[in-house]
């Protein structure tokens, strides 16, 4: 299984339009941004000047893990994995 894909904390759109985290939880910060007015051209500009949500410090740790042998590679796991996301629902 694939784990750590996505969001784990308060979402970059949340953060930027409060200019805070106020969200406690990964599922109070979705729920959060399901209720938020439609986004204004003034948050999407700064949403693009914050940049994607990158979480370098994991990437790194990922890279050294694969690199030491450490991080197995799931290829079937990796490839139903793809499918399924070009699959309609």
């Amino acid at each position: 299984m694939i784990n750590g894909v996505g969001s784990t904390g308060p979402t970059r759109i949340g953060q930027v339009k409060d200019n805070k985290v106020t969200a406690t939880s990964e599922s109070e910060a979705v729920a959060a941004a399901d209720s938020a007015p439609a986004m204004t051209p003034s948050l999407v500009a700064a949403l693009a000047e914050a940049g994607p949500p990158i979480n370098d410090e994991k990437i790194q740790a990922i890279r050294s893990a694969i690199a030491q042998g450490r991080y197995p590679i799931d290829a079937q796991a990796i490839a139903q994995k793809m499918i399924a996301l070009d699959l309609p629902n």
